[in-house]
């Protein structure tokens, strides 16, 4: 029994994210103040602003307000909330890092669809419905972003792997000019040991050479004595 109560919260609280908050409220739009309801959307001001504008030509012609992420349909057709057109004015804005949606639908002079009002639930409901979409594309954008981090750490790294081959092959002409080097070194060695011996030699030979001929020049005169 404890385990379906708990099954049973869970699965509420699960659809319960499905969906947005929608909260009754104010806002000035157009310098005036507005009755309507409010949501936050988990999304960037300019996307919101975009998807909004796309979901109400549904609806009818939309018109842009006096201020920046003011959209309005004055003749809006919204089956959902109303077999008769309804005048809808929004605004798209940050509030401390979220983006908020706001509606004001008046169904009637000083008619507002607001917590209470026969409509508010299918307003409601309708406005969940831009939720999800719109959620649906920020998982795209998400999905992209993540998409282009990997493209783009892959060039990246395929560039180090270029530089490391383009490394590899210099240190490899150097290692081939230093062994030819050394081999040339080596060479130059021998044929100065070679000609370091040929001139002991030689300089031994003229060694005895001077000898024999101090012995020589001795006994010439020895002779005129």
């Amino acid at each position: 029994m404890m385990k379906s109560i708990l099954f049973g919260l869970l699965c509420t609280l699960a659809t319960s994210t499905m969906y947005a908050q929608v909260f009754s409220g104010l806002e000035e739009i157009d310098k005036a103040k507005k009755e309507g309801f409010y949501t936050y959307v988990n999304s960037e001001e300019k996307y919101v602003i975009e998807a909004w504008k796309k979901y109400l030509k549904q609806a009818g012609s939309v018109e842009n307000g006096r201020n920046g992420g003011t959209l309005n349909v004055y003749s809006a057709k919204i089956k959902e909330i109303s077999d008769k057109p309804v005048s809808l004015l929004s605004k798209v804005s940050e509030e401390k890092n979220k983006t908020k949606l706001f509606v004001s639908i008046s169904t009637g002079p000083d008619a507002y669809i607001q917590t209470g009002h026969e409509s508010f639930r299918e307003a409601s409901n309708w406005v969940e419905e831009f939720v999800r979409l719109i959620n649906l594309e920020e998982d795209v954008r998400m999905e992209e972003k993540k998409l282009n981090e990997l493209i783009t750490n892959k060039s990246k790294q395929q560039k180090l792997a270029d530089r490391f081959v383009r490394e590899l092959d210099s240190n490899k002409r150097q290692n081939e000019l230093l062994t030819k080097k050394l081999e040339e070194a080596k060479v130059e060695k021998e044929k100065i040991l070679a000609n370091q011996e040929q001139n002991r030699l030689d300089l031994k030979s003229n060694e005895d050479a001077i000898l024999l001929q101090a012995q020589k020049l001795e006994t010439a005169k020895q002779k005129i004595k």
